[in-house]
């Protein structure tokens, strides 16, 4: 006993946890499926209401974002119905710009 603390029995068993804790995981997978040039994917989405009005009246924005630079651009909406509007100018913009066109656009549907 060591100042009132009483001695502790050592085994060489480990716990189930203790052995789980030292198993090794194989990495995860690597993203395979990287655009291969702009606009070949490019992500998109609709941030909800915010709980502040811009100056302009917007509570909405939207996102696109090319996978190939990561390039990001943000729209501001009043309206959650203006968002097939700003998409077919987005499109109409950076394909112009890009001189490539749009092949997937990725969204989570909502």
């Amino acid at each position: 006993m060591v100042l009132g603390i009483p001695k502790l029995e050592h085994t060489n068993r480990m716990c189930e946890v203790c052995v789980m804790g030292k198993q090794h995981r194989k990495p995860f997978p690597k993203k395979s499926s990287r655009a291969s040039q702009i606009l070949d994917l490019v992500y998109s989405d609709v941030c909800c209401p915010i709980s502040l009005t811009s100056i302009g009246g917007s509570r909405y924005f939207l996102t696109f974002t090319d996978d190939f630079n990561g390039k990001t651009w943000v729209c501001v909406l009043k309206e959650k119905k203006e968002v097939l509007g700003k998409f077919k100018e987005f499109k109409i913009l950076v394909e112009k710009q890009s001189e490539c066109k749009l092949k997937c656009l990725r969204t989570d549907r909502e």
